[in-house]
């Protein structure tokens, strides 16, 4: 098998949890299908290198996913200074993404993992995110500037985030993962642990396998050491709350209006879709609260029966009471 940087195991922890390649399902029952929930966490990292001799790492971990031709959505779990290498795992929030309904299984799931020693930045900005780091605004740097973050150097947050790639690499690795058939050759996106691995590697050949700490461990039981390493986690359930269900779409949204997306789509474009998906869902807000009312007068009759006549509404109508 050739050498990649990502790998795979089955959730559960056994005999059977050595790392394999991604083009094969883990069983018959691991392909993800219409309406399935989906949930992806990064679970922790592996630390190895010291970019600095003189002191410690300066960590940040973001991750970014993009669903087909959709606008990325960048999300910052980890920044904190003098880092000791080894394990890393006490993020600010570890979920990637949450979805009750995968419906878009055309769509293939592009995911990027960046771990970064940052040098030459802001060391007091690092201490005031640390303060507040289960806020949306640290999670979502985008949102920053609209959730009373100011105080805290918001701009800076956003320079690190969008000059990431700017500071000592230790991981930076992307996969595309799809609910496609096995043995086709593509990177399947399925229930399991994915390991991103700093350089590409033979883990297969190296009887490599994950264990119950989610730590990399080789055929003789001894952890691997050789460099660092991220563990993500694919999930078939949905384990987000509303308002972290909604806040990636409103840091997508405000990335691209500001010209810092990267989805290659028009940021009015993509304002457009977005605004009319929240017209057709007020209107149909409208409609349900009219049907509910025992005495409609002329204005209110005429509205309803106006909206009940749109016809790309016509197939979402609420059914009278």
């Amino acid at each position: 098998m050739t050498k990649m940087n990502w790998w795979a195991c089955p959730l559960e922890l056994d005999e059977a949890s050595k790392l394999r390649g991604l083009d094969k399902y883990f069983s018959d029952t691991n392909k993800f299908m219409t309406a399935d929930p989906l949930t992806i966490s990064l679970r922790g990292a592996m630390i190895r290198e010291k970019k600095d001799l003189f002191s410690q790492n300066d960590l940040a971990i973001m991750t970014t996913f993009q669903f087909g031709k959709e606008p990325p959505v960048q999300k910052l779990h980890y920044m904190c200074k003098n880092v000791k290498c080894g394990w890393q795992g006490d993020f600010f929030n570890d979920i990637i993404l949450s979805i009750r309904d995968f419906k878009d299984l055309d769509s293939g799931l592009a995911l990027r993992t960046q771990i970064y020693d940052m040098d030459k930045f802001d060391k007091d900005l690092v201490e005031k995110i640390c303060g507040i780091a289960s806020s949306t605004a640290t999670a979502f740097p985008y949102l920053a500037p609209y959730v009373g973050a100011a105080s805290f150097g918001s701009k800076a947050l956003l320079d690190v985030i969008h000059d990431l790639d700017k500071h000592d690499e230790i991981v930076d690795q992307r996969v595309k993962l799809e609910a496609v058939a096995s043995g086709t050759g593509h990177h399947l996106l399925q229930p399991g642990y994915f390991i991103c691995f700093r350089e590409p590697i033979d883990a297969a050949a190296e009887d490599l396998s994950l264990d119950s700490e989610l730590h990399v461990i080789k055929g003789d039981g001894k952890e691997f050491d050789r460099f660092s390493y991220a563990v993500v986690e694919v999930q078939r359930e949905f384990k987000e709350q509303k308002d972290l269900e909604i806040d990636p779409k409103a840091a997508t949204l405000i990335a691209e209006l500001s010209g810092q997306g990267q989805s290659g789509k028009s940021a009015l474009e993509f304002l457009r879709g977005t605004i009319d998906t929240y017209t057709k869902f007020r209107k149909l807000e409208r409609v349900q609260e009219l049907q509910a009312k025992t005495d409609l007068n002329d204005s209110e009759k005429a509205l309803l029966e106006e909206l009940k006549g749109d016809k790309e509404l016509k197939a979402f109508m609420p059914k009278p009471a």
